[in-house]
């Protein structure tokens, strides 16, 4: 009787065959048994003049980021214990201070978004694949891009030299106030054959939230003729490509840019202010 009772259920039934009488209580019991002893339960497993920058237009790619494969996620789910309904994804970005624990199926678009992704080399093109955090971006910049101008004040002169350079041409400088660093980019693109398109925009070497605190303008001033652009800047977490892609920018086309050039030379007036 009580080796029936210690031991495990294999020998419950062996028990049944020798001595049913005596063991018959036990049967009526077993359904508690079960419970103890742990059966099917079911465990998740726990998962100056600006920089410039030329490419040649056929080859110039811009850097994109790439989405995680979503098969494992699928594999999660076929696995995941009956009645869990919101499973939580690891955070892949967890290990630099993301904190948050979402659905697979918002999984992905918050990593796009996630301020804690790191950043990429905010320089235009894909010529650098340089990735690192926030505070790295800077010393990137300084080691690897000596050649970028950086003025100082909330108010300078961009000056982007040779316009008519041909193909994609990107002209860079940074901008130093208010404690922060922000870049300046001039980007030309040839959207067809003949037609040539300017983007400037300026970037804060911070977060989204910090950018949110600032303001910039862009004006172009000639003979009788003023262009101006104001908007918040961009973070670099964003990259300029985000504010093309957007028209987040200042836009003009050549005509536009021959106005307000001098000797092929083109002055950008760039004001930051805090808001």
């Amino acid at each position: 009787m009580f080796v029936c009772v210690c031991v495990c259920v294999a020998a419950v039934y062996v028990c049944v065959m020798l001595c049913p009488a005596s063991c018959l209580p036990l049967l009526r019991e077993l359904a508690q048994w079960r419970c103890l002893l742990g059966w099917h339960r079911h465990h998740g497993v726990g998962s100056a003049s600006a920089t410039v920058l030329t490419a040649n237009t056929g080859r110039r790619q811009q850097q994109q980021h790439q989405k995680p494969q979503r098969g494992s996620e699928v594999k999660d789910r076929a696995s995941r214990p009956v009645g869990c309904t919101k499973p939580l994804s690891d955070r892949q970005f967890s290990s630099s201070g993301c904190l948050l624990s979402l659905h697979h199926s918002e999984k992905l678009d918050h990593e796009d978004a996630c301020e804690f992704r790191p950043y990429s080399c905010p320089c235009p093109g894909a010529t650098c694949k340089w990735h690192g955090s926030l505070e790295a971006v800077m010393p990137h910049l300084t080691h690897a891009h000596k050649s970028i101008t950086t003025l100082q004040g909330e108010d300078i002169v961009f000056l982007a030299t040779d316009i008519d350079l041909p193909g994609a041409v990107d002209w860079v400088m940074m901008q130093s106030c208010f404690s922060h660093h922000f870049m300046l980019v001039l980007e030309k693109q040839e959207k067809y054959e003949g037609h040539q398109q300017f983007f400037a925009a300026v970037l804060l070497i911070g977060t989204r939230k910090q950018a949110d605190g600032f303001a910039y303008r862009l004006e172009l001033n000639g003979n009788r003729r003023r262009l101006t652009w104001e908007a918040t800047p961009r973070s670099v977490h964003d990259g300029v490509a985000a504010a093309i892609v957007n028209s987040d920018c200042l836009v003009f086309d050549t005509a536009v840019a021959h106005l307000f050039a001098d000797n092929g030379n083109l002055g950008i007036n760039v004001t930051i202010s805090a808001c």
